[in-house]
Parts: C-alpha cells; structure tokens; sequence
C-alpha cells in the first residue's frame, strides 16, 4: 500500500504556511498518483483507498485553512461544533 503524507503540525501559523504545505503535498501526492496509475499490477481496491486517502487529506487541509481564515482554532468549541453538525445531518 502507497503511504499518504501531509499530515501538519498544529503550530502552523499563517496562510503562508499552508501555501507551503500545499506545494509539499502536491508534489508528493501527485508522484504518488503518477505511480499508481502507471502499475498495471495495482489492485482497483488499493488504488481507490489511496485516492480517497489523498482526498480527505485535503479535506482536512481545506478545514484547517477554513479555521486559519474565520480565526477558530480546530479544538475550539465552535469548531468542534460545526465537526459535529457536519457529521450528523438532520
């Protein structure tokens, strides 16, 4: 199975951290895309668990960018709430 990396450090401060991130986890995920791809010998059910895996990684970064901008740190009770709401649809 292909490792997905991108996991960030809570101490990121900036937009400009995340920019960087982003430009880490682009180049790493897409050579890890390329390779998949490229392997005829990969099973549809491992290349579906690694693109989902590079999609929610994503997702979360999309989250904590979301957090930085609306000024909500992601343990804070607002952000924990909008987690919950998110999670359990009415």
């Amino acid at each position: 199975m292909v490792a997905v990396e991108g996991a960030m450090s809570l101490n990121t401060k900036s937009l400009q951290d995340y920019r960087q991130h982003l430009n880490e986890v682009m180049t790493i995920q897409g050579e890890t895309v390329r390779r998949l791809v490229a392997d005829d010998s990969t099973p549809p059910l491992e290349m579906a668990a690694v693109l989902e895996d590079i999609a929610n990684l994503f997702l979360d970064i999309s989250d904590d960018i979301r957090d930085l901008a609306l000024g909500q740190p992601q343990d804070s009770p607002q952000s924990v709430q909008d987690n919950r709401a998110a999670a359990d649809p009415v």
